[in-house]
């Protein structure tokens, strides 16, 4: 049997060490001294590292070789190290402040739903009773708070009278807690000025909506009530009645150029449209209707008529969130007379109409519901035919 000498056996331990110290492996483990020896290096002083080969990870923690001349002699590669440390940072930085937010989003929630439990459970006595409750208990409450806290709790509790026959003071229907669209409106100024808002941040809207009972044909009368809130410097117009018993509120700070096309203030409150360019009641009137929902996907109706006077034509409908499917259906009497062909882009959808004899006709916008089982109507546009 043959034995290494001591000289080969150091000779060939040397050679071994050095093969390990010169491989990739080794080389990339070098970077941990960049950080553990930092303060080192930007004094000046050699990093303690026993690197062989120096390369971009390894040079700057290699002996005899520093920060400060590691960035002299390669300034692009020093810049991009530097430069991914930052981005590293500002990514976390973003990460954690995104989930502070969800965080703090969900918290803003929770406390809702805790202070709606708390109305919930001392809404048994009188109005006055009520009020007094609230003007102990929230009044440190921030305006938007107050505002959200007040919509939540009347759209879950008063119910809508559909036969329109009861109270509209809120002292005459507290205990039945039912009530119309003006007893809604007036319930919500009265809850939040027991809150402590300022009455001149709350508005009643009288005025004319298109709703059940909605004729094309004729011109509307002034039939409904809402309002409108300040906060944050600006105004929120908002229907608790439309939004009864919803979870999803579509008329809550609903953008004015859209919630105009079903709801128009009467002539003296015209202000109230809170619109640069306030419209007249036969242009309300023209406007293709749509409801609080449409108007959340930012949409917009290229031809912008409620009655188009064609045989046949096009309405072109931008919106935003495209990951919901609209549509536009004959409905009605006389739906078989209508042909219609719809056509996606980028955009929104494009639709074709024709109409096949005279008349007036009903083309339903619609969202098809997220399990595909239907569609919900969020709108209606008219065509007029006439030969």
């Amino acid at each position: 049997m043959n034995f290494f000498s001591d000289e080969m056996r150091n000779k060939y331990n040397f050679q071994n060490n050095l093969a390990q110290k010169n491989s990739p492996k080794k080389q990339y483990r070098c970077v941990c001294p960049l950080f553990s020896n930092i303060k080192n290096c930007f004094s000046g002083r050699s990093c303690n590292c026993n690197c062989n080969n120096c390369n971009i990870l390894s040079c700057s923690c290699c002996k005899n070789i520093n920060i400060r001349a590691f960035a002299k002699q390669r300034p692009y590669c020093f810049a991009g190290i530097i430069s991914g440390i930052f981005g590293f940072i500002l990514i976390l930085i973003i990460i954690i402040a995104v989930s502070v937010n969800k965080k703090k989003k969900n918290n803003d929630n929770n406390d809702i739903d805790n202070l709606l439990k708390d109305m919930e459970n001392h809404d048994k006595g009188t109005l006055a009773q009520f009020c007094d409750y609230l003007k102990s208990k929230y009044s440190s409450l921030s305006d938007e708070e107050k505002v959200k806290l007040v919509y939540r709790w009347i759209t879950k509790n008063i119910v809508y009278d559909k036969d329109g026959d009861v109270e509209r003071d809120p002292e005459k229907f507290w205990e039945s807690k039912t009530t119309v669209c003006s007893g809604f409106a007036r319930l919500f100024r009265t809850l939040l000025v027991s809150m402590g808002y300022k009455e001149e941040n709350i508005l009643n809207i009288y005025g004319y909506a298109k709703g059940d009972g909605y004729n094309v044909n004729i011109l509307p009368n002034v039939t409904h009530e809402w309002n409108a809130v300040k906060f944050n410097n600006e105004w929120c117009l908002l229907d608790a009645t439309w939004d009864t018993k919803a979870t999803n509120y579509s008329y809550f700070c609903t953008r004015p150029s859209c919630f105009v096309r079903d709801h128009l203030p009467e002539e003296k409150q015209k202000e109230y449209q809170f619109l640069e360019n306030p419209i007249e009641l036969e242009t309300f009137h023209n406007l293709a209707w749509t409801t609080g929902e449409f108007c959340k996907y930012n949409a917009e109706i290229i031809e912008d008529k409620s009655i188009i006077n064609k045989c046949e034509g096009k309405y072109i409908i931008k919106y935003d969130d495209k990951d919901v499917e609209l549509n536009i259906i004959p409905w009605g009497e006389g739906k078989d007379k209508v042909e219609v062909k719809k056509k996606r882009n980028d955009d929104g959808i494009e639709v074709d109409f024709s109409v096949k004899e005279e008349g007036v006709f009903l083309l339903y916008l619609t969202r098809v519901k997220e399990d595909l089982s239907g569609e919900i109507q969020i709108g209606s546009l008219y065509v007029k035919c006439e030969k």
